[in-house]
């Protein structure tokens, strides 16, 4: 019987470390190849490890919740055939750069992950600390010293709690306090608020849905967002860009990738939809369907997490009104859409009830100007209230 060392690979991002979520088998259980056996967290997903062969699993290396380095032993199986190693999969060449300065995990910080797994142990948040190293690496050093100097002189006694429990930060939710809290902290964010007249939107919509009843694929509202998106984003490119601080630098991407935030159990997901201006209304509606459904069900693959360069929010499927998002780094812009209500408006001269829709436009107030910012707004909002253009 051979011995298979099972190593943690890389999970398609380039992530240096992931957390064990969940042992889909134990020790003394038989596998078959491309069983799933383990569930291992990034900062963006759970993703399901499969068995690379059939075999007997005669150890596991790390506990659930333990977070384990790229290319450390997950577990061992006992086997009798030879099992083959796996090629990496072809990076997606569509996909933006990064941005200069972020890790691989976009946190905004750059630090191995012994350095990292220091700051949680010392509850030092690690985009507070100014690195010291090559292009900002943050060393241990630099992370006691941090700790340091934001230590109490006294420290008060501490506190009962009173009922209430703790929950750790894990996986999607750690990675959503981590942008977020980055994203206001470096962004000078700007909204418009506008009403739409969305009677001739509403009405594409469910004759598109109605007409998709029956067929392999629904036919989400949210597509014609997306496809709004793109067509205002063509207008308006600079929508559609990155700002590299480091080299001083405003990066306009060729590909319109349109991220859709989704809501799910995990907490807020934003799958994305690739070269969303290039794809036809019934293909377009496919890939919707297809990413936001893969995100609900906790079964999304990172490359469908990965390259987003605009972001839309749906607001009105949980009855939500204006808002103002936050942008997700190294975006520039994001647009949330509420729910359609029917609100009195006067129309020549008249009052009457029509159905509005909210659409709050949020930029980057270092990229875009309020001007460019109301453009692209008047632009979006003609669209969907003159939607011929929607229509296959």
């Amino acid at each position: 019987m051979a011995r298979f060392e099972f190593r943690l690979p890389d999970i398609g991002e380039g992530l240096a470390e992931a957390e064990v979520a969940k042992w889909l088998v134990s020790v003394g259980d038989r596998v078959s190849e491309d069983q799933p056996v383990v569930e291992m967290m990034t900062d963006k997903a759970t993703v399901e490890l499969p068995a690379p062969g059939a075999g007997l699993v005669v150890e596991q290396r790390a506990a659930e919740g333990d977070v384990i380095k790229t290319g450390a032993v997950l577990y061992v199986l006992e086997t009798d055939g030879q099992i083959g190693v796996t090629a990496p999969a072809a990076p997606d060449t569509h996909a933006p750069p990064p941005a200069v300065a972020m890790s691989v995990a976009s946190t905004g910080v750059l630090a191995p992950p012994a350095v990292r797994k220091l700051a949680r142990e010392l509850s030092v948040d690690l985009t507070l600390v100014k690195g010291s190293g090559p292009g900002g690496r943050i060393s241990a050093e630099d992370v006691q010293r941090h700790a340091t100097a934001s230590a109490p002189a006294s420290a008060p006694a501490a506190q009962t709690a009173v009922g209430g429990r703790h929950t750790r930060l894990r996986g999607v939710q750690k990675r959503m306090a981590e942008t977020m809290a980055l994203s206001a902290r470096t962004i000078p964010h700007v909204t418009g608020f506008h009403e739409v007249d969305a009677a001739g939107f509403v009405e594409l919509a469910s004759h598109l849905r109605r007409a998709a009843e029956g067929g392999e694929r629904r036919f989400p509202f949210d597509t014609l967002l997306v496809r709004a998106a793109s067509l205002a984003l063509k207008q308006h490119p600079i929508f559609n860009s990155s700002l590299d601080e480091s080299a001083g630098e405003i990066v306009t991407h060729d590909d319109i990738n349109i991220g859709v935030a989704t809501a799910t159990r995990e907490g807020l997901i934003v799958p994305v939809v690739k070269k969303a201006d290039t794809l036809e209304l019934e293909a377009l509606a496919s890939e919707v369907d297809r990413v936001t459904t893969a995100a609900r069900e906790g079964k999304s693959v990172l490359v469908d997490l990965q390259g987003g360069t605009f972001t839309i929010s749906n607001t009105g499927a949980w009855h939500g009104g204006f808002g103002t998002s936050l942008i997700r780094p190294p975006e520039v812009a994001i647009v949330a859409f509420g729910k359609v209500e029917e609100r009195a408006v006067v129309r020549d001269g008249q009052v009457v009830a029509r159905p509005i829709m909210p659409m709050s436009v949020t930029f980057d107030h270092r990229v875009i100007d309020g001007e460019q910012g109301l453009k692209f707004a008047l632009t979006l909002r003609g669209l969907i209230e003159d939607p011929g253009e929607l229509e296959p």
